[in-house]
């Protein structure tokens, strides 16, 4: 909600397709904002100032024309029309008794059943059709036959069309069949041998799209001559290379192949294993408009409904732990493609998780225990508690997810086991390890504590415990647990953790202002004039948080609690909300593109120069952090401040003055905002 400083007037626009819906009472709708801000339903309001409304989103527009029934009634059948909690069996899930169903006030929905989760139009289509939130967007931009900015002939040139997405998932799955074939055939009989021994029979190759890419280098080219395919399309889909200066040839040779599918179940790569030494053990399908490794989570497709049941992901690292753990029973697992976990991957794995506390949201990794898998379950917490969580336990993402670590499942000469071989063996002691998983903290204490120093493991674990000195109880319980670990005293340990937080903090230069402390970057220039724009148009610390968001993929982390229906720029707050939604800094930027009332904004913000020197998305002087939470303090106290200021006005109107009951609810919100400002102004 906007109060423009140049006028006292203060007008509520109210708009619903539904009369009986729509909020007519100013003082309701402010006692409801008062009452619950962070989920009130601002889609449901604009404000009218002297300077006009400002315009709306495309977000907006969308659910202006489409409602939950509308979206929904396209994927299932819906019953009891007639009331206003529509129901149908869940689509997510198979039931019989009905448990999904659609509130028309909210225009939301909700899983009362195994799925336990819901959301609004957009978070449907995404788990329905499995897709990020740009394409749902553009899906149902579609079906609310809204326009867009035409994409340039750049953008769709590099942007597959569904016909060409549609036929390269054939053609995948035409060659996952010939490859499938070889295998049970002579050709396959080395390759049938090797799986057999890793416990896996022909009936379980053919149902996870297994197959054998036999010797010669054109056997699958030649059989999709024969099939008519043309070559174009054949290399178009990453089957085939060509060496320089040679000529084309089968990407796959003598290789076990493992089908690579997307979250509807579509083939869209291969990943290849080396039957002999002499050539990479692993290799992929080569990187297309179609398929990008790094955005991939293998078996997610299948371990969907389960995650969003149990509430929990278990991410491994290879085919054959995915594989193995399915065949056992265990269905939520899932592995990353590539040597590292990305943040579009643990943003997938997170889509599937519920969408609420209930179940809790957590995602274990359980990836190999020798060096290269140690290290990499380091790399990977630091991308995931970035994405998700701040160390100090503050959420910076609109899905937050507890990050844990299976406990290492040993032999009896104490050698780790990687996942396959410890399921085979023992199923029920490796699935102890999921269900008493370490936290980040320990994991990365103790993966160093034994090969190294006490030191190193300090250093190691520092990321994963908080704010230093600890700001909340959690972050002292972990400080308490390496102190006990190495049989020191608490207050040693403390003093260690700020010594080494002091030592890594490189000197800064820094300016103190009437609304923060920023650390400058000393070769920034800004002129009079774009910073006069800018206070004419915005709030500077609302721009300038703005700003961060869209231009570091790791400002997310220090927005705790931040809600876009803070921001006095509704604006900016739209783009908050599409930073929140989207699983990435470029994913924000393509949702906001078909944007044109948000395009031209986005454009400034990715031009302004931050006020801090921050080396890549690492952020390790903390400078960004700092700014990004300065920034976010000022929003937060701003929007209580206008509360307030509606409170007076509300507090002055007879209806609210004659009635003792509605006095005493708005006296207590009142006394809420006050608490809450308060504790703002101290900290």
């Amino acid at each position: 909600m906007r109060a423009d400083s140049n006028t006292t007037r203060i007008g509520l626009t109210f708009w619903t397709r539904n009369s009986s819906t729509s909020v007519r009472n100013l003082s309701t709708a402010l006692f409801i904002l008062h009452n619950d801000p962070n989920n009130f339903p601002s889609r449901y309001f604009d404000v009218d100032t002297a300077k006009g409304e400002p315009p709306m989103t495309l977000t907006d527009d969308v659910k202006q024309v489409l409602t939950i029934v509308d979206v929904v009634s396209e994927y299932v059948p819906l019953e009891k029309l007639h009331t206003r909690s529509p129901e149908a069996p869940c689509p997510f899930h198979e039931e019989r008794t009905p448990s999904f169903k659609l509130n028309l006030e909210s225009d939301t929905w909700r899983c009362y059943g195994a799925c336990g989760t819901g959301g609004d139009i957009f978070s449907f289509v995404m788990r329905a059709d499995g897709i990020p939130f740009v394409e749902a967007l553009d899906k149902l931009c579609d079906q609310a036959g809204l326009e867009r900015r035409p994409r340039t002939d750049a953008e769709n040139e590099h942007r597959p069309t569904k016909s060409e997405r549609e036929s390269v998932h054939e053609l995948n799955a035409l060659a996952a069949d010939y490859w499938h074939k070889q295998l049970r055939g002579e050709a396959g009989n080395n390759a049938r041998e090797y799986l057999e021994s890793r416990g896996i029979d022909v009936a379980t190759a053919q149902q996870w799209g297994i197959g054998y890419a036999p010797s010669g280098s054109n056997s699958l080219l030649h059989f999709l001559a024969a099939n008519k395919v043309p070559k174009s399309a054949t290399v178009r889909s990453g089957l085939l290379t060509k060496p320089e200066h040679g000529q084309w040839r089968d990407m796959f040779i003598n290789r076990i192949m493992f089908a690579l599918r997307d979250r509807n179940g579509d083939i869209i790569g291969f990943g290849g294993r080396a039957m002999d030494e002499s050539e990479a053990k692993y290799i992929n399908t080569s990187e297309t408009q179609y398929f990008q490794k790094s955005e991939l989570v293998y078996g997610l497709d299948r371990a969907a409904d389960a995650i969003a049941t149990t509430g929990r992901a278990v991410v491994v690292e290879g085919y054959m732990d995915v594989i193995t753990a399915h065949e056992h029973g265990f269905r939520n697992v899932v592995a990353c493609m590539g040597t590292a976990v990305t943040q579009q991957q643990l943003a997938a794995i997170a889509n599937a998780l519920p969408h609420d506390s209930q179940p809790a949201r957590q995602i274990v990794m359980c990836l190999d225990n020798d060096d290269a898998g140690v290290n990499a379950t380091l790399n990977g917490l630091g991308v995931a508690i970035a994405q998700f969580s701040s160390a100090n336990g503050a959420i910076s993402s609109s899905i937050p997810v507890d990050i844990k670590v299976a406990r290492p499942v040993s032999s009896g000469d104490g050698a780790p086991k990687d996942p396959d071989e410890a399921i085979r063996q023992d199923p029920q002691t490796w699935w102890r390890s999921i269900e008493t998983p370490s936290e980040a903290h320990e994991f990365a204490f103790e993966s160093r504590l034994g090969s190294g120093t006490v030191d190193e493991a300090i250093t190691t674990a520092m990321p994963f415990i908080g704010k230093i000195p600890p700001s909340t109880v959690a972050a002292r319980r972990r400080i308490e647990w390496m102190s006990e670990k190495v049989g020191i005293q608490y207050d040693d340990m403390l003093d260690l953790l700020i010594q080494k937080r002091r030592d890594q903090a490189p000197a800064q230069t820094t300016i103190t202002t009437s609304n923060r402390r920023v650390t400058r970057r000393e070769n920034t220039t800004r002129t009079s004039q774009h910073l006069d724009q800018q206070h004419l148009r915005f709030k500077p610390y609302e721009f300038e948080l703005v700003a961060c968001l869209a231009q570091h993929e790791s400002a997310l982390d220090y927005i705790a609690n931040l809600n876009p229906a803070h921001f006095e720029s509704r604006e900016l707050g739209a783009i908050v909300e599409l930073r929140l939604r989207c699983a990435s800094v470029n994913e924000t930027a393509r949702a906001i593109a078909m944007d044109d009332a948000l395009d031209a904004l986005y454009a400034e913000l990715m031009q302004h120069p931050i006020q801090a020197e921050i080396d890549g998305e690492s952020d390790e002087t903390g400078e960004l952090s700092k700014i990004v939470s300065a920034c976010t303090k000022r929003v937060k106290q701003n929007h209580l401040r206008r509360c307030k200021e509606h409170e007076s006005e509300i507090f002055k109107q007879d209806e609210v003055l004659s009635n003792d009951e509605r006095m005493e609810e708005m006296l207590q919100q009142a006394n809420i905002n006050n608490r809450q400002l308060s504790e703002l102004t101290a900290s």
